[in-house]
């Protein structure tokens, strides 16, 4: 875990305000102000010379701009210099840690840290993004056999009794046969797979069939996460490997995409989670 140095904190505190200082309008003045007003401006923590507080700082995302208070970005000063936002939240709490604690975070802290990375996707359309993902077809030529891998396709693989309120989709493994033998006439080869590497994966649809919550875990070493849930804490349970979680969401209207990660032992929380991002995002977005 990397510490930013005073130098490069006081870069990318001065590149954050001149960004917000050019990027802000008289027709988004008052609605800045009201964003400030939902955190407490006077918590604030002075560290190596540079005071980290609440203070809302811009982000912006193709035509939307949000003002999201300091510490709730990864470094808590602002949007990474050339672009790209990062978010954390605090597990359990599920609110940003207090300003200037990120540089001197315990492991504890880190353990419970879940990042949320955002993105404005003008690329290609955000409608079917999440099946998209969920497919090989963006990624292999078309007519391959690599194409209908059903390890790496959602429509290939089943539903299985839901789990946390999600429904988990495992591979298929009559199709798993079917495709191997296609692999083998193809290249000489059967495809190497190690079930221990495969992700598991949770599928939540909207009451069309579309995907609405698409979560990608890796899976437990011998039944371990790597930490258990301790009180408010999550503490290593002795496994080598700490298994986490990729959780893709969307908002249709603004064109943004938002992949959160946690540790796997938090998948029971995963609505909570993505409740808490989608209220954040509505709570600091003043255009």
């Amino acid at each position: 875990m990397s510490v930013l140095s005073p130098s490069r904190c006081i870069a990318l505190a001065l590149a954050a305000a001149l960004n917000t200082a050019c990027a802000q309008g008289p027709s988004s003045e008052k609605a800045e102000k009201e964003a400030a007003m939902t955190e407490n401006p006077a918590e604030s923590r002075t560290l190596d010379g540079y005071t980290y507080t609440t203070k809302p700082v811009v982000a912006e995302f193709g035509p939307h701009r949000f003002a999201f208070p300091a510490n709730y970005y990864d470094d808590q000063i602002g949007p990474a210099i050339g672009g790209g936002v990062g978010l954390t939240l605090m597990w359990p709490g599920l609110q940003a840690a207090p300003p200037g604690t990120r540089p001197t975070r315990s492991m504890a802290d880190h353990y419970r840290a879940i990042g949320v990375l955002i993105d404005y996707v003008d690329a290609v359309p955000i409608t079917g993004l999440l099946e998209r993902i969920a497919s090989t077809e963006a990624i292999t030529p078309e007519g391959s056999v690599t194409r209908r891998d059903p390890t790496r396709r959602l429509d290939l693989r089943i539903p299985k009794p839901p789990q946390f309120g999600i429904t988990p989709y495992a591979v298929d493994e009559k199709k798993m046969a079917t495709y191997s033998q296609e692999y083998l006439k193809e290249f000489g080869e059967l495809p190497i797979r190690n079930p221990q590497s495969e992700k598991d994966w949770y599928v939540e649809r909207s009451s069309d069939g579309k995907v609405k919550t698409l979560i990608r875990c890796s899976q437990p070493e011998n039944g371990l996460d790597g930490l258990v849930v301790e009180g408010e804490l999550l503490v290593p349970d002795g496994a080598r490997i700490i298994a986490d979680c990729t959780h893709d969401i969307v908002d249709l209207n603004d064109s943004i995409s938002m992949t959160i990660r946690y540790p796997r032992v938090l998948l029971k929380d995963w609505k909570a989670i993505e409740d808490a991002v989608r209220t954040m995002m509505a709570r600091y977005r003043i255009r």
